[in-house]
C-alpha cells in the first residue's frame, strides 16, 4: 500500500502557499484559484479552501533516507522552527528503529519527518526536497476507530503487527507489504509535540490500489475501490 494523493482542506490557502513554495522550495505541480498541490516523493499532497468550514488541519509524516536525519534536522531549522516535547526537538522511537522530527506550517499541520533506520533506503546524495522519498503516514481522525478498523479489514488494510484495535490509542494500519500507514485517531487525543487535539476534519486519500478513502463534509468515514 502507498499513498499517492491526499486532499486537505485550509482556511490559510494564500499563506500555505507562500510556506511550501517560498520558505520551504516546494514545486508547485498544480494550481487554482482555490487549491494547489505538491509532491513528497512519490506522493502528493493537494491543499483547497473549497467549502472550507473551521481551521483544518492534520499530521502527516514523510520518509527520508535512512542516513539522513541530522542533515535533514539542519535543513528544516535553517527554514522553520521545530516543535518541541518536554525540552526536545527530535524524538526515537527504538521499538521501530526511527526517528522522528516535526514543524507546523501555516494551517497548523504538524508535519512529522521520519527516517526508519531498517528500512528507509539510504543516500548518499546532499539532503533535499528531493530526498523525501514518499508519505508513509496520515492521520484518520475518526467517530468510531473500531467500525473504520473493521471496514478497512474489508479491503485488506490490517492492524500493524496483529495489534488489537481499541477507542483510544493510537492504530497504525497497513497492508504488510510497506512501511506505510493510516493512523486511526479518536477525536481529542494530543498529537506527539503539539498542544493541539486531534478534531474530524474533511480528508481524502488515494491509495496505489485504486482505493478511495477518507471522511466527508458530514465528517462520516467512506472507502470504495475503483472499478
Amino acid at each position: 500500500m502507498d499513498i499517492l494523493n491526499v486532499v486537505l482542506k485550509t482556511n490559510k490557502l494564500n499563506e500555505m502557499k507562500y510556506f511550501y513554495k517560498e520558505k520551504l522550495g516546494f514545486l508547485l505541480e498544480a494550481e487554482t484559484a482555490n487549491s494547489f498541490k505538491i509532491n513528497f516523493g512519490m506522493s502528493s499532497i493537494e491543499f483547497n479552501n473549497i467549502d472550507v468550514e473551521g481551521n483544518p488541519y492534520y499530521h502527516f509524516a514523510c520518509d527520508i533516507p535512512s542516513n539522513q536525519f541530522k542533515e535533514a534536522k539542519e535543513w528544516i531549522k535553517k527554514r522553520t522552527n521545530l516543535l518541541t516535547e518536554d525540552g526536545e526537538d527530535e524524538i526515537d522511537f527504538t521499538h521501530l528503529s526511527a526517528k522522528s522530527l516535526y514543524f507546523e506550517d501555516p494551517s497548523g499541520n504538524i508535519v512529522e519527518f521520519i527516517a526508519r533506520l531498517k528500512d528507509n533506503p539510504s543516500s548518499n546524495q546532499p539532503f533535499s526536497l528531493n530526498s523525501i522519498q514518499k508519505l508513509s503516514e496520515m492521520s484518520l481522525v475518526v467517530k468510531n476507530k473500531i467500525s473504520v478498523a473493521e471496514r478497512l479489514r474489508d479491503f485488506q488494510i490490517v492492524e500493524r503487527d496483529d495489534s488489537e484495535i481499541t477507542q483510544d490509542t493510537l492504530s497504525f494500519m497497513g497492508d504488510k507489504k510497506t512501511k506505510v500507514f493510516l493512523l486511526l485517531v479518536r477525536p481529542e487525543r494530543r498529537w506527539l509535540f503539539s498542544s493541539k487535539e486531534s478534531v474530524i476534519f474533511p480528508i481524502n486519500i488515494s491509495l496505489d490500489s485504486g482505493i478511495q478513502l477518507g471522511v466527508n463534509d458530514e465528517n462520516e468515514f467512506y472507502i470504495e475501490a475503483s472499478n
